[in-house]
């Protein structure tokens, strides 16, 4: 969805700035109080490459709070790469220590997951794989192409509990902008400590993908997964490039989600959403019995 240009370089500059105390300070006095907390073994991934100023504050605020994190995630963008994973065997995959506990692939989200999980913690997998905070909301149809979302299911090949977190871009300000992106940090690890107190951290294959609004409500709703799509893409000639090119544009779309409950609509009004995911794309039981008559006594 042209992050590039959606994110136009937002507010970085502030936000790489901005001091641990100060962030602190920003959340709610109960997100402070919440003692003792766990420390659980992270494995910290995105789709934005593993400088990205959210991954890196996400991975100060989770140090903090006493959990042991390692970046594992793309050497550069990846955005939109969905579940994509290298299979190509006898291809090479570059994988670079940046900085203690910090580690760049050359590949999608998925190939970070995988390279963290089979090699990193080879034998010892960790606690929670963690993805993003994601510069936009990965809701409803959005969902499926995720390269945020698409590293949680790459953590259930492995078995290893995995969260994705999303941060809503505002779209009504020029440049595009991320107003609650330090608010959504602190909310972040404020559900992993919760994860981090259960007997089990996530039900056996499931993931969880949380959106943070761009104007918060103060409520968190458990959500459905919306079909509708809040960006999509249009084509247009683009004769300057190559005689066969075309540009790739966003479309903005505000026509409403058909699913009651939906995590865009809810999104929309402020909540943040919370949607449990197992990874699977088997159609409804009702649609394979509507399915099945009509190819009856079909023989290979």
């Amino acid at each position: 969805m042209a992050k590039r240009v959606l994110i136009a370089l937002l507010m970085v500059t502030a936000f790489l700035t901005a001091t641990p105390s100060a962030q602190a300070q920003q959340q709610p006095p109960s997100a402070q109080a919440e003692q003792p907390r766990q420390g659980l073994r992270i494995l910290l991934t995105n789709d934005d490459g593993y400088g990205f100023p959210f991954i890196q504050g996400l991975k100060q605020a989770l140090d903090a709070a006493g959990h042991e994190v390692t970046i594992v995630a793309p050497a550069t963008d990846s955005s939109g790469t969905g579940t994509a994973f290298n299979a190509r065997f006898g291809t090479t995959l570059q994988a670079e220590r940046k900085a203690p506990g910090v580690w760049a692939v050359s590949g999608s989200p998925g190939d970070a997951v995988a390279f963290g999980l089979r090699v990193l913690y080879a034998g010892d997998p960790p606690d929670l794989v963690v993805s993003g905070p994601n510069a936009g909301q990965n809701v409803a149809a959005v969902a499926n192409h995720s390269g945020t979302v698409g590293a949680t299911i790459a953590a259930l090949d492995d078995g290893v509990p995995a969260v994705a977190f999303s941060t809503a871009v505002d779209l009504t300000t020029d440049p595009p902008s991320f107003p609650s992106a330090q608010r959504s940090i602190a909310f972040a690890v404020k559900l992993v400590d919760r994860l981090a107190r259960g007997r089990e951290i996530l039900p056996s294959r499931t993931v969880l993908n949380v959106n943070y609004p761009v104007r918060p409500n103060g409520r968190v709703s458990f959500a459905r997964l919306g079909t509708s799509a809040f960006v999509s893409t249009a084509y247009a000639p683009a004769p300057e490039a190559c005689a066969t090119c075309y540009r790739i544009l966003p479309v903005l779309t505000s026509a409403p989600d058909p699913v009651p409950d939906a995590d865009r609509t809810l999104l929309d009004a402020g909540h943040v959403t919370i949607t449990a995911l197992d990874g699977s794309w088997e159609a409804h039981p009702a649609a394979t019995a509507r399915l099945r008559p009509r190819l009856a006594g079909l023989r290979p």
